[in-house]
C-alpha cells in the first residue's frame, strides 16, 4: 500500500477511520499541516512497542529518583542554615 498524504484537518475529522486503515491494513500516511509535512502514522508491531514503552519505563524511574536524590543533596548542601523552609514558603505565599 503506497503512503497517503492527509491533512491535520481530515485527520481530525476522520480520526478513528485513519487509525483503523493503519491498524488493519498496515496504511501509511505522512499528515501534512499548510501543505507541509509535518507527521508519519505508521503501523507498529503492539506487542514489541508495548515491551519497548516497559523497558524505557523502569530505566526512566531509577533514573529519575537517583536523579532527585543528587538534587536533595545538591539543595541541601547549598541551603543557608539560617533560613528554615517554613519561612521562606510564607515568605514565596505573599
Amino acid at each position: 500500500m503506497a503512503t497517503a498524504v492527509i491533512g491535520v484537518r481530515d485527520l481530525r475529522e476522520n480520526t478513528a477511520e485513519v487509525l483503523r486503515r493503519v491498524r488493519e491494513e498496515r496504511a501509511e500516511y505522512v499528515v501534512t499541516l499548510h501543505g507541509r509535512p509535518t507527521a508519519l502514522l505508521l503501523p507498529i508491531d503492539a506487542d514489541a512497542a508495548e515491551e519497548a514503552m516497559l523497558r524505557a519505563g523502569r530505566g526512566r524511574v531509577g533514573d529519575g529518583w537517583q536523579r532527585y536524590a543528587r538534587l536533595a543533596e545538591q539543595l541541601g548542601a547549598a541551603w543557608p542554615s539560617e533560613v528554615d523552609t517554613q519561612t521562606l514558603l510564607d515568605k514565596m505565599r505573599r
